[in-house]
């Protein structure tokens, strides 16, 4: 996964709140709560509501999109 384009918003917590907009080549085993194993992020950076993260794979669900609480919904 890389991100393409990360936005500061915030800090809560100690971390950093962005809104991120993250491209993956498949979908992940489990979905980025945090930037941790994301180029261009780091661990110390989680997501801010209307975060997507598109999916390139041919796949059933492509666009995920985070909500008010930073977790990622498939659309």
């Amino acid at each position: 996964m890389k991100a393409v384009s990360v936005e500061p918003v915030a800090r809560r917590d100690g971390k950093t709140v962005v809104r991120a907009l993250i491209v993956a080549s498949e979908t992940p085993e489990t979905l980025p709560t945090t930037g941790q194993g994301i180029e261009g992020m780091s661990i110390e950076q989680v997501f801010a509501p209307f975060s997507i993260l598109y999916v390139t794979a041919n796949t059933d669900e492509k666009v995920y999109i985070t909500n008010e609480s930073g977790v990622f919904v498939p659309q």
